[in-house]
């Protein structure tokens, strides 16, 4: 470990006294962090007298999720656009067509067009690694502007309902098989899976992460298609019906399906191809500063 002070030269005793004060607070922080490692371990003990093969035991778990976080922006930046264009094709070479290919900047109206839920997904990746500061939207985040996005679609999230429908029941198996790890069921369909948060690998599965966050029998996936709300839960979802209302939900049977903020500010949870594209289609990111975590 560097020694921070090994070049100071100590001139007078309050340097002194303050170097001293530092290594005794170390000293103090290593002393309880091996009180707390050696509580921890005391702890898993005692629960494996009391219920046996409790650590083998999986329960169900809903991962922290971020706080709403309005400070919403476009790609307006040609060398950004660039720069993603560049880490899609290293990073998923033989997926040109379906990412980065789909992806264009207006140099006019200085805006980068197209989104589906694997670009989403590929973007929400190079942010992490090139530019930590920033993460892809959330459909929770996108609801405290609504207004910015009027004529957009912003994709933001996969609803998984089932699987006994064929339409892209491979993904959402795929998709299961990692959530029963979790604990999950298929008695907690449907569930509403965040973009952010997920990483795909070279065939463009979907996999989650530990920053992956979800919401288990989100009953408004399966609500009668075009029923009207108003009211959002903490994950930016219908929270009950509201027949007077002008937002609505799209929904569909399809085993698992890409869901995004549609143009007129209602969800639409029903899009069947997790890869279509179009130029009125935006990514919308969001500066992580000061973010909180709530669990």
């Amino acid at each position: 470990m560097t020694d921070h002070f090994s070049n100071l030269n100590y001139k007078d005793e309050d340097n002194e006294r303050l170097i001293n004060g530092y290594f005794a607070k170390k000293r103090q922080q290593e002393r309880e962090e091996k009180e707390r490692l050696e509580r921890e371990a005391q702890e898993k003990v005692n629960k494996k007298k009391k219920g046996g093969n409790l650590e083998n035991k999986v329960q169900p778990v809903q991962n922290p999720i971020i706080n709403p976080n309005s400070n919403l922006q476009f790609v307006t930046d040609e060398d950004l656009y660039e720069e993603i264009v560049k880490y899609l094709n290293i990073q998923f070479p033989n997926h040109k067509d379906v990412l980065s290919r789909k992806l264009s900047f207006d140099a006019d109206n200085k805006i980068m067009k197209g989104s589906s839920t694997y670009i989403v997904t590929a973007i929400d990746m190079y942010l992490k690694k090139e530019l930590p500061e920033y993460r892809i939207a959330r459909q929770i985040d996108l609801e405290q502007n609504l207004s910015m996005f009027k004529g957009f679609y912003i994709d933001s999230g996969l609803a998984l309902r089932t699987l006994t429908s064929s339409i892209n029941l491979s993904e959402a198996k795929y998709l299961f098989n990692q959530l029963e790890q979790r604990g999950l069921t298929e008695q907690d369909f449907p569930i509403w899976i965040n973009l952010q948060g997920l990483e795909l690998d070279n065939n463009l599965n979907f996999n989650l992460t530990d920053e992956s966050s979800f919401k288990i029998r989100a009953k408004c996936l399966n609500w009668e298609n075009k029923t009207t709300y108003l009211n959002i839960d903490n994950f930016g979802l219908p929270k009950k019906e509201y027949k007077t209302s002008s937002r609505c939900i799209w929904t569909n049977n399809n085993a698992l399906s890409g869901s995004n903020l549609f143009k007129d500010s209602g969800l639409d949870s029903g899009s069947s191809s997790l890869a279509l594209s179009y130029d009125d289609g935006r990514v919308v990111l969001v500066k992580q500063s000061n973010e909180g975590q709530t669990k």
